[in-house]
């Protein structure tokens, strides 16, 4: 019985140790957590009504999300195109009125609104989850689905947080949320302390966890470069070349390989997952569309590998064998697509991408705003009964 005393005091001392460590650390960090480490319905979300900024040597803006978790001020109730995707979605590196879909409501009628919920590192695997939820939510009448060229890499990334029951993809809870409920595994995950610990971890192997949001009264002060300086510090557009399988990860090896098992697999895995939305966007009436934006160095001189001789975007095209996947999804479902790769190539693309960070600019969301908005005026996907 003493000993079960002794060890339940330890128990309470080491919580109270580690809750006074907790609460010194927030002090000082710099870190606001946007992400939920894990969500029962939506696997990942952003939480809702927080504030902080994102900042680099090329912008520094301010990010709030609303009560549903979107980056965008909700002017109406009354949104009926919801657009869901990654980073550009969301509008990594710009401020909130620059994204292209605030660019589009702006010249949009009232009762024809986009509504956001783009979300940085999403996929086709995460926007299915997502999608499951918000149809019920919000119940749009068209859903546009914006793909990158990482999304490949990142469904497999997603993979391992999901599982089937009942013929159904669904989130797969962890274990210790199991145990503890969801809101406590959250809470500890996303501790000052456990962050810590794991940035300390990757740096003894020689890695770097970069903060994506930083607190209001922690940003950096940065010297803010533009375009032009920009440039000059990292250097014009340019092919990937060999660097493909190296640079940002291995993110777009697919150009050089998609003949190889493992980017065969992704590539059909992305139409697996398109098919579940069309499918479940079709059981509730709703009209898809889908948005595809390459990676920029796509539009380099020679394409992504240097090796096209011929100027022209069809010879751009028959290199990309995810704009090909895409593009066949899209002839075979009889679905309105966007392809920037098309729309873009004749605006000089270089100045629509910011030239270290890789994801549209101020100027890039202003351009395809305006070519969305017109688009939407004129399809029959948006303005057929």
């Amino acid at each position: 019985m003493k000993i079960f005393k002794k060890l339940v005091l330890y128990f309470v001392l080491i919580l109270f140790y580690i809750s006074i460590a907790e609460f010194i650390l927030r002090l000082f960090d710099p870190e606001v957590v946007f992400v939920k480490s894990f969500d029962d319905d939506l696997l990942f979300s952003m939480y809702p009504n927080k504030s902080g900024y994102v900042v680099s040597d090329e912008y520094k803006v301010l990010v709030e999300t609303n009560n549903f978790g979107g980056r965008q001020k909700l002017t109406s109730d009354n949104y009926p195109v919801l657009l869901v995707g990654d980073s550009f979605s969301e509008g990594w590196g710009v401020e909130e009125n620059e994204v292209f879909t605030e660019i589009a409501n702006k010249e949009l009628p009232k009762d024809k609104k986009i509504r956001n919920m783009g979300v940085h590192g999403s996929s086709p695997s995460l926007m299915y989850i997502h999608l499951k939820e918000y149809v019920k939510k919000f119940r749009p009448e068209v859903v546009y689905i914006q793909l990158f060229d990482n999304d490949l890499d990142d469904i497999d990334k997603f993979e391992i947080f999901l599982e089937e029951k009942d013929g159904i993809r669904i989130p797969k809870k962890p274990l210790l949320a199991k145990i503890f409920s969801t809101p406590l595994y959250n809470f500890v995950k996303e501790s000052t302390t456990i962050r810590l610990i794991k940035r300390s971890l990757k740096f003894a192997k020689g890695g770097t966890e970069p903060i994506l949001y930083y607190k209001e009264n922690r940003v950096p002060d940065v010297k803010l470069l533009n375009h032009q300086e920009s440039l000059q510090k990292y250097g014009r557009l340019t092919p990937l070349s060999e660097s493909i399988q190296t640079k940002y990860n291995g993110q777009f090896e697919f150009y050089a390989s998609a003949e190889t098992q493992i980017w065969k697999d992704r590539l059909e895995k992305e139409i697996y997952y398109l098919d579940l939305i069309f499918d479940l966007l079709t059981e509730n009436n709703i009209k898809m569309g889908i948005i595809y934006i390459p990676a920029k160095e796509f539009f380099a001189k020679g394409g992504i590998l240097g090796d096209i001789k011929s100027h022209e975007i069809k010879a751009y095209e028959q290199k990309n064998p995810h704009l090909k996947n895409i593009q066949s999804f899209c002839e075979m479902k009889f679905i309105d697509c966007l392809m920037t790769s098309r729309l873009l190539w004749n605006v000089n693309p270089e100045n629509l991408y910011f030239p270290y960070d890789a994801h549209w600019n101020g100027e890039g969301h202003k351009v395809f705003g305006k070519i969305f908005v017109q688009h939407l005026q004129k399809s029959p996907l948006f303005n057929s009964n």
